[in-house]
């Protein structure tokens, strides 16, 4: 999906959830009916309007009838009107049906029951208005702009609600027509270029012209599209990773074909790198293409579009070239079966970024990205819940920086060199057959498919770590207790699951590594030994709980304290202590240098004792911040400072 910066996660992902709210929702459980048969194949054909700004044409769907029905129900956007629909039943002849059509469902007679194995076409031609995508591209519908020279620049977004809200279609992710050729209409001197193989253009003789494409590969239904505008093409070969040519196509406007033409290298250079990760281009036998977008990016099959102003950011690359590209991989050739597991999509993609940040300027620079999307420990549901889900309900899951820091983690917990060819044999499974003639590597999955073919491929297995990771909402939490001369650790997780993460520490500046087994492990260190955990932050999980044994510095006058963080000021890592001498409700919080609240470290009761606490990312920006204890009757506040 779309991207902007770190920063702006959150808000892209609120402006989604807000501008769909008045649409039919895509995806969640299928109805008995629409699960009933599987799309093979779809035809479209619009006339787009830009003076009007009106579309009118018709859908021809052929479907395979897994169970017994005799309706067809396909999806569409209520504003339209229908003027008629054909059905034919396997080889027969079309002819006229009933149907009707109410609160986004077009139920249509198929005139007879059909039976498993049975094929039924329908053909539906209608017309109306679409709706106008009100932030594209997160609010849904058709892009209506002009060019600096006055002419129509026409598009259409439709990832949040699906494309019924601009053609009938099944519109679930579980059911991706084999190919479907598409055929736009526009006025003259529009060029309409869309997904697949350009197949032809016809001038009508009225001041408009036809192109027709073909897509010769599956696709989900909301990356369909299309884009008109008075196009110049740049035209290019790029050898893959097998040594294959594919075909480059970017149309770009004409005021920005200079521009773009200097900046295809950092194209190039993106798209290599993603073919080294993930394995080759998926869709050769159709095209790589771009298209000049009047809104930020989308992910559309073989037509990514891109509006981001050839620019690339402080890491050094275009993130939305490279995000978008990424999704021909995670999102296109491989697509998550419910909008419950779109982390496959929008997690990966986002990881890759950082795998390129780390390819670009080594493994300093690519710990600093991942920190700088480390997701807050605040969410309600897991990141791949175990149930169907439409799509604003999907991305409310924070798939974005939740599935790559999660990913993150699992490449500590395989190794990189299990990890990256993992990654390679998730995009193709079978690692001597690249190829991808009509479209049969790809593949719909789901986050179990993609546990059981990591099991398989590693050996491990690996039930405690999606269970804790992707089945449940809180992050794990570290239990570590210090006593003269061991220290303990034991993990706890929401359901109690004994999660066999290691845990990375630093022991007086040298590495260790906690063998967790059965959630538990320990080392013989010192109480006074200078302890740091998982000091690059490889673990997504909650602030450590650190306790320092009561029995064990008993020889010591223990007494309300809070002692200064140390280090201080500090960048990355930093502990704060603090001794209580009864069991109290204690309460330890963070506030900025205007006293708001940033973060809450304690709200518990706790028994007597001392207790360390990591500083580690809880505040994201540099400056002064300050640290205030309440413990019954004692109140203490300290100052801390954190550099760039």
């Amino acid at each position: 999906m779309k991207l902007l910066t770190q920063a702006k996660y959150l808000f892209t992902l609120m402006v989604s959830i807000i501008s769909i709210g008045s649409y039919a929702e895509s995806g969640g459980p299928l109805s008995p009916v629409q699960a009933s048969y599987n799309v093979n194949y779809y035809n479209l054909d619009l006339k787009i309007n830009p003076d009007t700004q009106t579309i009118n044409g018709s859908l021809l769907c052929q479907v395979e009838i897994v169970n017994s029905i005799d309706t067809l129900v396909l999806d569409l956007d209520d504003p339209f009107i229908i003027d008629s629909i054909l059905i034919k039943i396997n080889e027969g002849v079309y002819s006229s049906t009933s149907y009707t059509f109410s609160q986004g469902k077009l139920n249509i007679s198929i005139g007879a029951q059909v039976i498993t194995g049975n094929m039924v076409t329908t053909q539906v031609f209608y017309h109306g208005i679409p709706r106008e995508a009100s932030n594209p591209p997160w609010g849904v519908g058709f892009v209506w702009e002009t060019t600096t020279a006055g002419n129509p620049w026409l598009a259409v977004v439709c990832e949040d609600e699906g494309a019924d809200i601009w053609w009938p279609c099944k519109d679930h992710p579980s059911d991706e027509p084999d190919s479907i050729s598409l055929s736009f209409t526009v006025p003259n001197p529009l060029k309409c270029i869309s997904n697949g193989q350009f197949l032809s253009s016809i001038d009508n003789g009225d001041n408009t012209s036809t192109y027709n494409w073909f897509v010769s590969t599956p696709i989900n239904n909301y990356n369909v599209t299309f884009y008109a505008a008075d196009y110049l093409v740049i035209e290019d070969t790029y050898q893959g990773i097998n040594y294959d040519s594919i075909p480059f196509y970017f149309w770009v406007l004409p005021e920005y074909y200079n521009t773009a033409v200097n900046y295809m290298d950092v194209f190039l250079t993106e798209f290599n790198f993603l073919e080294t990760i993930s394995g080759p281009f998926p869709f050769s036998t159709d095209k790589h293409g771009w298209a000049h977008a009047p809104y930020w990016g989308m992910e559309h099959q073989t037509i990514v579009a891109y509006g981001h102003n050839f620019t690339v950011n402080s890491w050094g690359f275009d993130y939305i070239h490279y995000h978008e590209l990424a999704h021909e991989w995670w999102g296109n050739l491989v697509t998550a079966k419910d909008w419950s597991d779109i982390w496959i999509h929008e997690g990966i993609a986002t990881y890759t970024e950082a795998l390129y940040v780390e390819h670009l300027s080594g493994m300093d620079s690519y710990f600093q990205y991942m920190e700088g999307i480390h997701p807050n420990n605040n969410h309600t549901h897991p990141l791949a819940p175990r149930e169907e889900l439409t799509a604003s309900q999907g991305f409310d899951l924070n798939p974005y920086t939740r599935g790559a820091s999660v990913m993150h983690t699992f490449r500590y917990h395989l190794g990189d060199e299990v990890f990256f060819n993992l990654l390679k044999r998730w995009a193709y499974p079978d690692s001597t057959d690249f190829d991808n003639t009509n479209g049969r590597l790809c593949r719909i999955v789901t986050t179990d498919d993609l546990k059981d073919q990591a099991e398989e491929e590693t050996g491990r297995e690996l039930d405690p770590f999606f269970e804790v990771f992707f089945r449940q909402a809180a992050y794990p939490i570290l239990h570590v207790v210090r006593e003269i001369n061991e220290t303990t650790f034991t993990w706890e997780t929401e359901n109690n699951i004994l999660l066999d993460v290691n845990i990375p520490i630093l022991v007086n500046g040298a590495t260790q590594t906690i063998e967790m087994i059965d959630g538990q492990g320990s080392s013989p260190m010192s109480i006074n030994d200078n302890l740091i955990i998982d000091p690059n932050h490889w673990i997504l999980m909650a602030e450590p709980s650190i306790v320092v044994s009561v029995d064990e510095i008993s020889t010591q006058n223990i007494d309300y304290q809070l002692y200064q963080n140390y280090p201080n000021p500090f960048n990355l890592s930093s502990t704060l202590k603090f001794s209580i001498p009864t069991s109290e409700f204690v309460t330890l919080k963070i506030f900025d240098i205007f006293g708001n609240e940033v973060n809450t470290l304690v709200d518990k009761e706790l028994s007597s004792g001392v207790y360390e606490i990591s500083l580690d990312g809880i505040c994201r920006t540099s400056g002064t911040y300050f640290y205030r204890l309440k413990a019954g009757n004692y109140f203490e506040t300290k100052r801390f400072i954190i550099t760039d």
